[in-house]
């Protein structure tokens, strides 16, 4: 099939002009089913694909911004490469594709379903995933700073060495997801629920997690640095040698939390019974700037800093 679709003559010019038809009208034109098409360094703009079928279609290294797949359906079909920014993929179905290395700055998944697909060293930056449903999809060392997942449900992926600087993830689920060495300073997460999750050595200076359940989850090594994990769920979680200073953990729940090894000193809000519940011993650094273990009535839940 011609590629060359900028005077709207070409093949896949009519394809995309009768599916414009078919959108207004689904008595006229007819829809955009494209299977084993191969489209690489496609020069699009603009253009709507709204309910468009695409299976088996490769399309490298192709300059495609704004594009709208709102409500499609994309399949076995690989972007590597492309640029997709400000492109909409709203309630989009997508499946086994490919956006490795692809630019998808500000484009929107919201609502979305992506399974099995992979977004590998990806620009996601400001990208919207709100009430988007990811499973077993990647974005190891993918860009995702700024980005939103509001309420979104997240099972299996992996975002191990990406960056989600200041992204926002208020009320999202996400459960068996590894986001080891992560970049993720100042990000939001409260609300959430993080079950089963591994964040060791992940950069989370000044994250919040405010009433988050982090159950099941590990943060072995972490950099935690004046977090606020106010009112969260940590019981049984592992932040052995994470650092901890200046965190804010008022009415967290460290019931059998590992806090061996961790650094605390400056840490705030915390009570007497919440140290005695966590596990801390010789290698932990209290509050005050002690080593541990924490012995009651010590004092040492008092921040050195305070």
């Amino acid at each position: 099939m011609t590629a060359t679709t900028q005077d709207g003559n070409s093949p896949l010019g009519e394809i995309i002009r009768r599916h414009g038809q078919w959108i207004q009208n689904a008595s006229t034109g007819s829809q955009c089913i494209l299977e084993g098409t191969t489209l690489n360094e496609l020069n699009l703009k603009n253009v709507d694909l709204q309910q468009a079928i695409l299976r088996g279609v490769t399309c490298l290294e192709a300059d495609l911004p704004s594009i709208k797949f709102s409500r499609a359906i994309l399949e076995s079909s690989d972007f590597g490469r492309t640029i997709l920014s400000l492109a909409d993929f709203t309630e989009a179905e997508i499946s086994d594709c490919e956006f490795a290395s692809t630019w998808l700055a500000e484009s929107s998944f919201s609502d979305a379903k992506i399974r099995a697909t992979s977004f590998r060293k990806a620009n996601l930056d400001k990208s919207r995933f709100q009430g988007a449903l990811i499973e077993l999809s990647h974005f190891q060392s993918a860009t995702l700073n700024g980005a939103f997942f509001h309420h979104a449900k997240i099972t299996n992926c992996d975002f191990t060495q990406g960056e989600f600087r200041a992204a926002q993830l208020t009320r999202a689920r996400i459960e068996e997801s590894r986001f080891l060495g992560v970049s993720a300073a100042h990000a939001v997460f409260n609300s959430c629920v993080l079950k089963g999750c591994d964040f060791s050595q992940a950069d989370l200076t000044g994250a919040r997690f405010v009433q988050s359940d982090l159950t099941g989850s590990q943060f072995d090594r972490a950099l935690l640095r004046d977090a606020d994990l106010r009112e969260a769920q940590l019981g049984s979680v592992i932040l052995s040698r994470a650092e901890l200073t200046g965190a804010r953990l008022g009415s967290a729940c460290l019931f059998a939390t590992d806090l061996r090894g961790a650094d605390l000193t400056g840490a705030r809000e915390l009570t007497a019974q919440q140290l005695a519940q966590a596990r801390t011993d010789e290698t932990t650094m209290l509050p005050n700037g002690t080593p541990g273990p924490y012995r009651r009535k010590s004092g040492a839940e008092r921040p050195v800093f305070a």
